[in-house]
């Protein structure tokens, strides 16, 4: 049994974890008590269904991809599956039942930061175990995802005041 990832798969957990932040998004898009709160949410579902396109071109070149590192595979890959396991973002339903569920609006941006946070961490991951080209691609991607946090602080921040 290989003990380690290829860069496809590296890639398919990506998408996977922006598909379900898309998702997550829009059931908290329809659910959103204010327009304001409507429209942040939409914001970040287009956001991450960009980040779906930046990992689709990738996968074009996949076969390019390199995952280098002096790794014990073993823990990347309970570390990679835990992460995608315990869901950086809750499944479409999920995530449509836990915004139905969200009774408080500070409560559900405190929710999309933590997803986001998570993010980040996969993100950086990955980064550790890819070669330079796209080293730059997913440093980018961790820097909209870091605006993705602070947008969500200042909304709530503005909720609070």
């Amino acid at each position: 049994m290989a003990s380690n990832f290829s860069g496809n798969e590296i890639i398919e957990m990506a998408i996977q974890i922006e598909n379900k932040g898309f998702d997550f998004y829009k059931g908290m898009e329809k659910t959103a008590k204010t327009e304001k709160l409507k429209q942040l949410y939409n914001w970040l579902a287009i956001e991450e269904g960009k980040h779906i396109g930046v990992f689709e071109k990738m996968r074009s070149y996949v076969e390019n991809i390199h995952v280098s590192g002096p790794y014990d595979w073993q823990e990347a890959m309970l570390y990679f599956r835990s992460l995608i396991d315990t869901k950086v973002f809750p499944d479409s339903l999920e995530g449509n039942s836990l915004a139905k569920e969200l009774k408080d609006e500070i409560g559900a941006i405190q929710i999309a930061i933590s997803f986001e946070k998570d993010s980040i961490l996969f993100f950086q991951e990955i980064n550790n175990m890819v070669d330079n080209r796209e080293k730059e691609i997913i440093n980018k991607l961790i820097l909209e995802e870091k605006g993705h946090i602070l947008k969500l602080l200042k909304m709530k921040q503005e909720i609070m005041t």
